[in-house]
């Protein structure tokens, strides 16, 4: 049942991502901030897939780094930059916003507050360490996606996609995993082994949707 909701949740957010590019830039890059946060947020809850307890947020990790590759081949390496100083600077707000909704006393009548500080106790923690591992994985996913591009200009788009997302989310997942995770979850090794595992099979599951996309959407319809 999980894995038939995990590739329906890729199909479903991939499609949400190919609409805001439609749509323009601002929405391709709200998309992006918001699939990065909704990852943070996510990634404390424990599923099994495949046969392996694994934390069910790759899908936004992948999809964020989609995004992003979008944005820096249609829009520019600047643009591609914005959006990332924006993920950035929002990634601190919601850590901040989350402590104010915690330190509110809950009255007698609420029934929610023990399960916001489940979920937000450990944000801090889990979003500084997305900051650090995001600012150095997403910039050198960004500079391995365009050296490809430019060295091998005709490839189409998956395949830049798919070669640096394959190297930095190996990284990333080692490092976050270790940092963020130690002692939150059950087994590091199964986390770490099957979320590679699982960004693997989202990225190799995003490449109808990056064919799709370069042949629906031309550059030409883009307005910068």
């Amino acid at each position: 049942m999980n894995e038939f909701i995990f590739f329906t949740h890729i199909a479903a957010l991939i499609s949400f991502v190919v609409l805001t590019l439609r749509i323009g830039k601002e929405a391709l890059t709200a998309a992006l901030v918001v699939q990065i946060i909704l990852g943070n947020l996510f990634v404390t809850k424990q599923i099994q897939l495949f046969g392996l307890d694994v934390t069910c947020s790759e899908v936004y990790t992948i999809g964020a780094i989609f995004s992003l590759n979008l944005l820096q081949t249609y829009f520019g390496k600047k643009a591609a930059n914005k959006a990332l100083s924006s993920i950035f600077f929002l990634l601190f707000f919601v850590i901040f916003m989350s402590q104010f909704h915690l330190r509110y006393s809950p009255s007698k009548y609420d029934k929610m507050h023990n399960a916001f500080t489940a979920i937000l106790n450990h944000t801090p923690r889990i979003m500084i360490t997305s900051f650090c591992c995001a600012l150095v994985m997403q910039k050198l996913d960004m500079e391995l996606f365009g050296w490809i591009k430019r060295k091998f200009a005709k490839l189409p788009f998956f395949i830049p996609f798919a070669c640096a997302s394959l190297i930095t989310q190996f990284l990333d997942t080692a490092f976050f995993s270790f940092i963020a995770l130690y002692g939150v979850v059950h087994s590091m090794k199964d986390i770490i082994l099957m979320s590679y595992l699982v960004k693997v099979a989202v990225i190799f599951s995003i490449a109808p949707f990056a064919v799709f996309v370069k042949r629906w959407i031309r550059h030409e319809f883009i307005q910068v």
